[in-house]
Formats: structure tokens, C-alpha cells, sequence
């Protein structure tokens, strides 16, 4: 069994169907040019065969190409397949189609001259090689067709008809095959151009997730470790709020999307973690957006808004100084900004040392691992930190 190329992408099945239509026009072109030769062979031949074979070698094509766009490209590919045998074998049964009247010498039969037709389609349908044969066995039909045709008086002359025929379909033949193949290797590049996206994005959503877990890890469990450690009665009821928080958090590690959020619940949630502590911290909201903010964003602002302010709190002063801290949320169309500021104590930030998470991967990366995501630490000692985050739609 002859094999039909595969099915092929998007672009491949676009360009067969485009090379389908062109070889309908085409099939209507030759039945124009071939009307004469048809109506003289008309009245030699039975119209048990001329019937059939006018429909099969013009009009098949031509209905093929009018439903080209409606049908898969498998199925193009099986109809033209079957129209290339088809067509080829209404060549081969001319001349055992006589009718009572016998027909002129050197009458040559008009399937001889539609060649081209039926070898484009196999292109189309077969793998090169077939398509290729299928071409070289139709130029030694053509040869022995048209020499019966004549006699064998002119064996010439049958020679020359079978090699313009077949010169003429091999070039129409080699252009559908390159454009499948140029098609194809567009196909394939898109294809790899995916799959390299997905691996990328997939990289990078591990990435993202390693550095929100080693940020929960530092912020949310070592700080619930830290104040449960203290043994102070005072703190319980701190240490199980942030203990709940932490198992929120760790619960939501290997979620993947989310749905977007509004402003409102964007600006809750903020408001939940800037309050979560024992120290009021009064919240600014500036602006207004209409625009929903994905899930991701709204957990990295979450997260590094949570570290912010626990390193204010630890951080900005010692026991018993009046540190103000405040937090405001900026909203617009073009940006969402988190600023947590205090007048603390401040740090340099040459002091800080590399391997502390809290700013490094809590903050920074953290922010970072969202597309549009940044994040600002201004401090110096004496005058308080501004961790500035800030997120840019792209």
C-alpha cells in the first residue's frame, strides 16, 4: 500500500490547501483547452468511458478545490491520491474504450495532455519518491499509448509528446513539493520555537516557585519558630495568627495559575498582611484600577510586602523606641506600587551580609520572579528604610 504523507502543521495544510485551489483552477483551464480534442474523440470511443473520465480528470479536481477549506488535510490528501491513480488510469484505458467507428491514424487521445494534473496531485499526496515514479510510469504511458495511437508509424514523435508531458508535470510537480517542504520546516520551527517556550516557562515557574518556597521558609516558618521560642505569653496569640499564615502560604506552594484579582481584594489582601502583627501600621490606598492583576503578582506583592514589614518590625528600632511605619498602595492602569516605610534605625546596606534571604530573595527575587516585577530597598543608617515594590504590566 502506497503511503500518504503525513498530516502535517498549520502552515503545511495551508499551503496544500492553497496548491489545491490552483490545481482546480487549473483542472477548469485544461478543460477549456482540451474541449476540441474531447468532442473529436467524443464520436470514437464509448461514452462509458468518456463520461467517466471527463469527470474524473476536470471536474473531480475542481470540487475538491471548492470544499478545499472545509476538509482536513488528511482527507485532501486521500482524495488526491485517489485522483491521481484515477486520472492516470483513464490514460491507460483510451484506447479499449473504441467505439463502433474507428478512429483517424495519428488521432492523439486528449489524456495524454493533462499529465501535469494528476502528477501535482500525487505530490500532494505522496511521499516524493512515489510521486516521482508515478511521473516516470505516466511518461512510459504516454509513450505507448500514442504510438498504438498512430499505429507505431511515428515513434518519434510519441517520444517527443511523452517527455514535453513529463518535463512539463515534473516542474509543476517540483514546485507543490518545495512549497511543502518550505511549509513543513515552518511548521517544525514553530513547533521547536514552542517547545521552547513551554521548557522555558516551565523553567521558570520552578524558579519562581523555589524562591517563593525559600522566601516562606525564612519568612513565614522561621519567624513563627522565632516568637514561639521567646516563651512569652504575650505572644501567643501573634505566634497563632502567623502560624496560620505560614500554612496558607506553604498550602499554596505548587498552585499553578489562579484567577486574577480586582483591585479591591488585591488592596485586602495587602492590608491583612501589613496588619497581621501586634504594631498598628496605618495604610494609604492612591488611585484606582479597573484592570484585574494576575495571581502571581498579587502573591509576590503578598509575600515580599509580608518580609518588609516583619524586618521593619524586628529591625527598625530596639524595645521601647516609637518607630512610624506606614504602607501605601498606589494603583493605576500602568502600575501597581507597594511602598513600606519607616524611620527607624536604617542599615547600610555594605553591612548587609550575602547569604541573609529576607531582602535578597524575599523581597528582591521575589518580586523579580514575576514578569514587570521590581523591587526598591533605600536605606540609610540613621534614617529609616523604603522598600519600594513595584509591578509594570507589560
Amino acid at each position: 500500500m502506497i503511503p500518504l504523507v503525513r498530516s502535517g502543521g498549520e502552515a503545511e495544510t495551508r499551503v496544500l490547501r492553497t496548491i489545491v485551489g490552483i490545481l482546480g483552477v487549473t483542472a477548469a483551464a485544461f478543460l477549456l483547452i482540451t474541449l476540441d480534442p474531447i468532442v473529436v474523440l467524443w464520436q470514437y470511443v464509448s461514452p462509458v468511458w468518456s463520461i467517466p473520465a471527463v469527470l474524473v480528470v476536470f471536474i473531480a479536481p475542481m470540487a475538491v478545490a471548492v470544499t478545499a477549506f472545509a476538509m482536513s488535510a488528511v482527507t485532501l490528501r486521500r482524495l488526491l491520491g485517489a485522483y491521481s491513480v484515477l486520472a492516470l488510469l483513464a490514460t491507460v484505458t483510451v484506447l479499449l474504450a473504441a467505439g463502433p467507428s474507428a478512429a483517424p491514424a495519428g488521432l492523439s487521445p486528449w489524456p495524454l495532455s493533462i499529465a501535469a494534473l494528476y502528477t501535482v496531485a500525487a505530490a500532494l499526496a505522496f511521499p516524493a519518491s512515489y510521486a516521482w515514479g508515478l511521473l516516470a510510469a505516466s511518461g512510459v504511458v504516454i509513450v505507448v499509448v500514442r504510438d498504438l495511437a498512430t499505429d507505431g508509424s511515428n515513434i518519434g514523435v510519441a517520444l517527443q509528446d511523452s517527455i514535453t508531458s513529463v518535463a512539463f508535470g515534473a516542474i509543476f510537480s517540483a514546485l507543490a513539493l518545495v512549497s511543502m517542504r518550505s511549509a513543513r520546516a515552518l511548521d517544525e520551527a514553530a513547533s521547536a520555537a514552542r517547545a521552547a517556550a513551554v521548557r522555558r516557562a516551565s523553567g521558570m515557574a520552578r524558579q519562581r516557585e523555589r524562591t517563593r518556597l525559600d522566601a516562606l521558609l525564612h519568612d513565614d516558618v522561621m519567624t513563627t519558630l522565632f516568637y514561639a521560642s521567646q516563651g512569652d505569653p504575650a505572644l501567643d496569640e501573634a505566634v497563632r495568627r502567623q502560624a496560620r499564615y505560614a500554612l496558607d502560604e506553604l498550602a499554596r506552594v505548587g498552585e499553578v495559575g489562579g484567577s486574577p484579582v480586582d483591585a479591591g481584594s488585591f488592596t485586602s489582601r495587602i492590608r491583612s498582611v501589613v496588619l497581621q502583627g501586634e504594631t498598628p501600621i496605618g495604610v494609604t490606598v492612591i488611585g484606582r484600577r479597573e484592570s484585574l492583576i494576575p495571581a502571581e503578582v498579587d502573591d509576590a506583592f503578598a509575600e515580599a510586602t509580608a518580609e518588609a514589614v516583619r524586618n521593619s518590625l524586628l529591625h527598625a528600632g530596639p524595645e521601647g523606641i516609637a518607630v512610624a511605619r506606614s504602607a501605601t498602595i498606589v494603583l493605576d492602569e500602568h502600575r501597581v506600587v507597594v511602598r513600606i516605610e519607616d524611620d527607624g534605625v536604617g542599615f547600610d546596606a555594605r553591612d548587609v551580609r550575602p547569604h541573609r534571604l529576607g531582602i535578597s530573595v524575599s523581597i528582591r527575587r521575589r518580586m523579580a520572579s514575576v514578569p514587570g516585577g521590581s523591587a526598591r530597598v533605600q536605606s540609610t543608617p540613621g534614617r529609616g528604610v523604603l522598600v519600594q515594590l513595584q509591578w509594570t504590566p507589560s
